[in-house]
């Protein structure tokens, strides 16, 4: 008994390879279009470092605030993390003074983020107006 193909009909029976051809050729096509668009869309990241104006400074002082309250939320988290472990432990547990240092170090670096932000914010309000012609 022999099997048949389903596409029977297909104009393109004598040449199988032909269509599959097509099929490889439509996913070219796709893979294409899609490196097109991610190269469309990708943009340069900002210089954090930088305090020049040719930088978005306001994007990047937002980008840091973001940043300090991401550590502020660590930070809470910790917080609550130390109090736990210490009703289960007690206080002298290594782990209710492991959270604590973490929930420390993470209000701390939130102050510096804060702070790089104040700093690109100022940089960018700061910025050299162009001198009108005379």
């Amino acid at each position: 008994m022999m099997v048949r193909p389903v596409h029977q009909g297909c104009r393109h029976k004598k040449n199988p390879k032909r269509r599959q051809y097509a099929a490889v050729s439509g996913s070219g096509i796709l893979l294409l279009y899609l490196l097109g668009l991610g190269g469309c869309a990708s943009t340069e990241p900002p210089d954090m470092s930088s305090y020049d104006s040719d930088q978005d400074q306001a994007a990047i002082a937002d980008l840091y605030r973001n940043q300090a309250g991401a550590m502020r939320e660590k930070a809470q988290a910790q917080t609550t993390a130390a109090a736990r472990y210490e009703a289960l432990f007690g206080l002298e547990a290594d782990l209710v003074s492991g959270a604590r240092l973490l929930a420390d170090y993470y209000e701390q670096t939130a102050k510096e983020f804060d702070r790089l932000a104040e700093a690109h914010a100022s940089a960018g309000s700061t910025r050299p107006r162009p001198r009108r012609g005379r």
